[in-house]
């Protein structure tokens, strides 16, 4: 008899039954089920099959039997297997794929119904946004934009695929979901390996509408490689991107702003443009900044901005800065010149609490600057903003200065 007849004892639903599939059998005898998915009736639940394909998705196979799967599964009428498919193959880019298996992926990418609307928009019986909100996660949940996800990976994995691909991704530049073309976006990073040009001649089309997915995580990646190697023609884009009225645009444009400045003369007018524009210009130039502050090229740049900030109009910026001390495992000798500095702003009273356990962890030498820290808490004690729980730390710093300075 058949599989399913010698497994009649299973009970509950086709996913649940699927669910034991995946995680006690395929797993266990992938090779089997790739040959044994050959002999599902097509009436079974689709439920069995993706199970087979999330199976083997999980544990690997030899390319010809993947192949195999993926064509059964690819043949099944109304093709429901889209996103199972392009997520196995995908999670097994590494294998030596045949033009047929990027066939199979291409018609998903261009031809499947889902996604339909744009659900990220839309709110749940909860009252919350599905995929909280987020377009690209979203995307990445769609059969299409799964696809897409693939067609990256495919080309990650060897960069010659992307001249197959290449009529797929202008095509799918345009697809009319938001949500898959942040995750085409993807792609195109990795087409970037293949020809840089064609690469943001196509990133350049898929930004042409729908200004919100500038301030997708796919984009913002795309924009951190290509900067570095286009940066003229990728201007216009951030500079749009930092007039928006769009906060999660303008903070991805700010970003690539002051991270281009750092690798091109050419990009600091915009860093500084962020440094003194809105707030949300200046905190994400502020995050850039403390992310870099540890890499000896760029300390003096990064510095001189923090420094700015720390006198900031806005205690939320200031206190955004101040967290450049948050990493203890940078070691105290990159900060000691910016702790000189820190110490007589506004922002230190927004946020010493970083500074303080920095240097109580620290087992190198105190700096002299020590000292000064101490006695700014101290005046900042009976302000309702101040830090109690570190006057514990102060006081044991206090003692480790006159120890050291006793010697």
């Amino acid at each position: 008899g058949s599989w399913f007849e010698k497994h009649s004892e299973l009970v509950g639903g086709a996913r649940q039954v699927s669910q034991f599939l995946v995680k006690e059998q395929v797993k266990k005898e992938p090779v089997r089920f790739a040959q044994l998915i050959r002999k599902f009736p097509e009436t079974a639940n689709v439920a069995y099959f993706e199970a087979v394909l999330n199976g083997i998705s999980e544990v690997g196979i030899d390319p010809d039997n993947a192949l195999q799967v993926c064509k059964r599964c690819h043949n099944l009428s109304e093709h429901p297997c889209g996103k199972a498919i392009c997520w196995l193959i995908q999670k097994l880019s590494d294998l030596p794929w045949s033009q047929e298996a990027y066939d199979i992926v291409a018609w998903y990418a261009l031809n499947d119904p889902d996604p339909e609307q744009e659900l990220w928009q839309i709110e749940s019986q909860s009252g919350q946004f599905y995929y909280s909100g987020d377009i690209l996660n979203a995307g990445i949940n769609s059969v299409r934009g799964n696809a897409a996800t693939a067609i990256a990976k495919l080309i990650f994995s060897d960069k010659s695929r992307a001249s197959y691909f290449l009529p797929t991704l202008q095509e799918i530049v345009k697809d009319s979901s938001i949500a898959v073309r942040s995750c085409v976006a993807e792609a195109l990073i990795a087409t970037l390996n293949y020809d840089r040009d064609v690469a943001v001649s196509l990133f350049l089309e898929l930004l042409e509408t729908d200004k919100i997915l500038m301030g997708t995580r796919s984009v913002e990646l795309f924009l951190y490689y290509g900067l570095q190697i286009h940066f003229e023609i990728l201007k216009p884009i951030v500079e749009k991107m930092l007039g928006s009225d769009l906060p999660s645009v303008v903070t991805v444009g700010a970003r690539q702003a002051c991270v281009a400045a750092m690798y091109t003369e050419e990009a600091i007018p915009l860093a500084k443009f962020c440094i003194n524009g809105t707030q949300t210009h200046r905190l994400a130039a502020a995050e850039v900044f403390i992310n870099n502050i540890s890499l000896a090229y760029f300390r003096e740049f990064c510095e001189n901005s923090l420094i700015q900030l720390f006198d900031d109009s806005s205690s939320e910026v200031r206190a955004k800065a101040a967290k450049c001390f948050h990493r203890s495992d940078r070691g105290l000798d990159i900060y000691v010149n910016l702790i000189d500095r820190f110490v007589e702003t506004q922002a230190f009273f927004d946020g010493s609490h970083d500074l303080i356990w920095l240097l109580e962890k620290t087992t190198s030498k105190l700096p002299k600057s020590t000292f000064r820290v101490c006695e700014r808490f101290i005046q900042s004690i009976t302000d309702e903003d101040a830090q109690i729980r570190d006057v514990s730390s102060v006081s044991q710093l206090i003692v480790r200065l006159y120890s050291q300075n006793s010697r």
